[in-house]
């Protein structure tokens, strides 16, 4: 099959794939949820795709693939014109970037989110850059990025080795005690409509947690994840007794992180939740670069000081 010159059209998003001897002959909607599988079929039928050497040509997506056949799959932009507050740079230099992130930017592209991403940000900023981990899209706070390819790597591999020391800090609800950890093993929760949910499981993990400051009826506390599972700290502080204000997710109603993917958050639900937003923030991490032992911190964000500042009156 003859190679094609295309080239994407600057800043358009999609995939350029190319087709092996294992799709060949598959229809070419299987074929692109095979080779991007957070796409639903539904979607794979859904997006404008091209055979790349032949670009006036309409493809249909009942049509069989062929070994060496390239694609240029159109991404669908969720989120365009989504104006986001711009991430502070806490550190750069020796292949670090270490950003402050706001609530609202997701690291990597997502079924959901595509411009509000860090990775999308640095490719607009002209960098390298990448996160080396991750971040829920509604925690704010410390995040690292490698500039090449291999401090990504290095990065990647000091969390996997549990070897960068996290600590988080939380408004939830109760009143804790000064010190407790968490050592529930966690897994997905079979009892949720949402499949990424955390619960009871089989895969140990623990939390350190330290009460800071007492309000009423919240406290801020101070969390150490040990391990590094999914929603951990949300799941832990939740599973304890002590949801974190805000958290549609991991509070007395799953049904309102339902609603809010579509937009439908109620008056009501916005009440009960006690803040748009779920009050966690990556305060610190700690870890060793350059044979120097590093330690980079994001500032207590405006929102959580307000929301602790209403709670301390209550």
């Amino acid at each position: 099959m003859p190679r094609s010159t295309f080239e994407p059209p600057p800043g358009e998003a999609g995939w350029l794939l190319e087709v092996d001897g294992f799709c060949d002959r598959w229809r070419v909607d299987r074929f692109v949820r095979h080779r991007v599988p957070r796409l639903s079929r539904s979607l794979a039928a859904r997006l404008e795709i091209i055979d790349v050497t032949r670009p006036d040509l309409p493809l249909k997506k009942s049509q069989p693939v062929r070994t060496g056949q390239r694609l240029w799959v159109r991404r669908p932009i969720p989120d365009a014109g989504v104006r986001l507050p711009t991430p502070r740079v806490l550190y750069e230099g020796e292949g670090l970037l270490v950003l402050d992130k706001p609530p609202g930017w997701a690291a990597h592209p997502t079924a959901s989110r595509y411009e509000g991403t860090i990775s999308q940000l640095l490719k607009g900023w002209g960098l390298s850059a990448h996160p080396a981990h991750r971040l829920d899209v509604e925690t704010s706070g410390v995040l690292v990025c490698g500039q090449t390819p291999q401090d990504v790597s290095a990065l990647e591999q000091r969390f996997r080795a549990h070897e960068v020391r996290k600590v988080y800090r939380a408004v939830v609800r109760g009143q804790p005690p000064e010190v407790f950890d968490a050592h529930t093993p966690l897994g997905f929760d079979p009892q949720s409509a949402v499949r990424l949910k955390m619960g009871h499981g089989a895969l140990p993990a623990s939390t350190q947690l330290r009460r800071v400051a007492q309000a009423p009826q919240a406290a801020l506390v101070e969390a150490r994840p040990v391990s590094g599972r999914q929603h951990q700290i949300r799941a832990h502080l939740a599973l304890a007794g002590y949801p974190i204000v805000g958290d549609k997710l991991y509070g007395e109603d799953e049904g309102a992180f339902l609603r809010s993917l579509h937009g439908a958050l109620t008056p009501e639900d916005l009440r009960r939740l006690g803040h748009p937003r779920q009050a966690l923030h990556a305060w610190q991490l700690r870890f060793e670069w350059g044979g120097q032992a590093r330690c980079f911190e994001a500032p207590w964000p405006s929102d959580l000081a307000m929301l602790w500042a209403d709670l301390s009156r209550a």
